[in-house]
């Protein structure tokens, strides 16, 4: 192969990269927006986490009662491509944040943290070490 042939060849695999990566970001806006639109009611709250790992991610968006994060919906991504496509998870809706969740992965239940930890007004306080720990169970 000569040099303009593995130009070409970059050139195309990166602009199928980007094209990819702007298509599952609308793809997450359009499944947050739609999650929002039909639970928008008051005192319940959608926040969103992420859970990585050396080669898979997952990234949860849940529909919380603010006051106790009982979980009113709940979706989850979990793979490694751009192909990767959220899931309902309705064996969830009903049970509380707080509380390991069934068929949960330590991708996802990092990621459900992560959200819980994003809920406003939750108050956290510093550990001796210095990473912030919730005051609330």
């Amino acid at each position: 192969m000569d040099n303009a042939t593995v130009f070409v060849l970059v050139v195309a695999i990166m602009s199928l990269t980007g094209i990819s990566a702007i298509a599952q970001h609308k793809y997450y806006a359009r499944t947050v927006r739609r999650l929002a639109r039909e639970h928008d009611e008051p005192g319940h709250v959608l926040v969103t986490g992420r859970g990585k790992s050396r080669f898979r991610g997952a990234i949860v968006v849940l529909v919380l009662r603010a006051g106790d994060e009982v979980i009113k919906a709940a979706m989850v991504l979990e793979g490694a491509s751009v192909l990767a496509r959220f899931k309902p998870r309705p064996d969830w809706v009903g049970r509380s944040a707080r509380e390991p969740l069934p068929g949960a992965s330590p991708r996802v239940a990092a990621a459900v943290a992560e959200a819980r930890s994003r809920v406003p007004g939750r108050r956290v306080r510093k550990a001796p070490g210095g990473a912030g720990v919730s005051s609330r169970p």
